[in-house]
């Protein structure tokens, strides 16, 4: 990373929260995944929390995840997302999730790992290095903050955060088809999408939960974070 980068980081950084603070979102940044448990568990119990980021079933230490909450003047919790190193070194994303994709679940639902399964896009068989999961992204359903551009900046946040504190090479996640296909992750800023990479069979239902991987590299996020905040939540 540049000091280039550093000094543009830091400078879009300020910018966002400043952004997000004028629609009424106050932003909480930490690493210890048992207080970010209690406050899911507290501030968003329609949707719990995701296994990739439960301190009870993944070994989580400070220098590799950060967690992200908003709150409204109120104190209340409207905004939750989470992001996560992954250090594959020479190992490609595509054989680590092949054999480690159970791992990433969504939160709340029975999962039939028999019926599931995850087949490599072209994006998976070309990362590797250091690789950034980013999950948890949710926003409270209110017309306060629904509709105005608002996951877009937040996401922003995101990637700006993990670029200052660690230089990934990509980030990725993943969301599920309908919504992806809805726009969502070209308004998170998400440059790459992976159809069909994922699949998860829910216990009791015959349709699945499909979807896609989004992801970015270095150069893409460079390129994300560079456009004004004014024109991300316009």
């Amino acid at each position: 990373m540049t000091i280039h980068d550093v000094f543009d980081g830091a400078r879009f950084l300020t910018e966002t929260m400043n952004t997000l603070s004028a629609n009424q979102i106050y932003l909480t940044v930490g690493d210890d995944f048992d207080e970010y448990a209690r406050l899911v568990s507290q501030g968003r119990p329609e949707q719990p929390l995701g296994p990739p980021f439960d301190p009870k079933k993944q070994f989580l230490p400070s220098a590799r995840g950060f967690w992200v909450v908003g709150r409204n003047p109120q104190g209340q919790v409207v905004h939750t997302q989470a992001m996560r190193l992954l250090d594959l070194c020479d190992q490609t994303l595509a054989r680590y999730m092949s054999a480690r994709f159970g791992d990433f679940p969504p939160g709340g639902a029975g999962i039939d790992m028999d019926g599931s399964w995850f087949r490599p896009g072209p994006g998976a068989k070309r990362i590797t290095g250091r690789a950034v999961y980013h999950g948890e992204m949710w926003l409270k359903d209110d017309p306060i903050y629904r509709g105005r551009g608002l996951i877009d900046v937040l996401a922003r946040f995101a990637f700006l955060t993990s670029m200052l504190n660690w230089q990934p090479d990509f980030v990725f996640g993943f969301m599920l088809r309908p919504i992806a296909r809805r726009g969502l992750a070209e308004r998170e800023g998400y440059m790459h999408s992976d159809p069909y990479c994922l699949s998860w069979k829910i216990e009791g239902k015959n349709k699945p939960m499909d979807c896609n991987m989004v992801w970015m590299g270095l150069e893409d996020i460079r390129h994300v974070i560079h456009i004004p905040a004014e024109e991300i939540a316009a």
